[in-house]
């Protein structure tokens, strides 16, 4: 599957269920929120990383909203509060790259 967001959108709107479709909404909704535009998820997950100066998990991410200063980074604050959304389909200690690559191998 390719990562773009358009096609994201696409599968989105093909009315599959399951749990790939829930992911991908959640997905969708956090990189609507992020403050720059982005066109895949793989810049999404390289601009987090960069953001924590490393890997993008569950607990990197819920360590991160517990010191965030909101009234600078708003926007990322509630992308990255959806995005722990994401997690709760995974195994715990499963990464954002991780979930990513599971995504591109189903269809």
């Amino acid at each position: 599957m390719d990562l773009s967001i358009k096609s994201l959108e696409l599968f989105r709107e093909s009315k599959k269920i399951g749990s790939t479709v829930e992911v991908i909404n959640i997905l969708l909704r956090a990189v609507n929120d992020w403050p720059n535009q982005i066109s895949t998820l793989e810049e999404y997950e390289g601009n987090i990383q960069k953001l924590f100066g490393g890997p993008v998990t569950r607990v990197n991410l819920n360590a991160f909203l517990k010191k965030v200063d909101y009234s600078k980074s708003a926007w990322e604050a509630e992308s990255l509060s959806q995005l722990v959304e994401v997690f709760n389909y995974y195994d715990e200690g499963k990464s954002l790259a991780e979930i990513l690559s599971d995504l591109k191998i189903s269809k």
